[in-house]
């Protein structure tokens, strides 16, 4: 099934639905504090677990919206979704 790809480019800290041989991906990049109390950058790879299906894409849509809701609002922990996704 073709993937319906985005041509623009994303604004900082949003999420994007990826196509990963199949299976749709949640990217994103989002502040972290390391161990050593240094401010950085992390880049998300979270796996949906769904295909690219046009369900699949409906669900991984859903939790798009919620993880850049909590990022928006300054709730986002990874720790959060760290149980959907391992």
């Amino acid at each position: 099934m073709e993937s319906q790809k985005s041509q623009s480019i994303a604004r900082r800290g949003s999420v994007q639905i990826k196509n990963s041989n199949g299976s749709l991906q949640l990217v994103f990049s989002h502040p972290i504090i390391t161990p050593t109390r240094e401010l950085k950058i992390k880049r998300f790879y979270l796996s949906t677990r769904h295909n690219d299906t046009p369900f699949g894409r409906h669900q991984a849509s859903a939790l798009a919206t919620k993880i850049q809701s909590n990022i928006d609002y300054g709730e986002f922990d990874a720790t959060t979704y760290y149980h959907l996704f391992n």
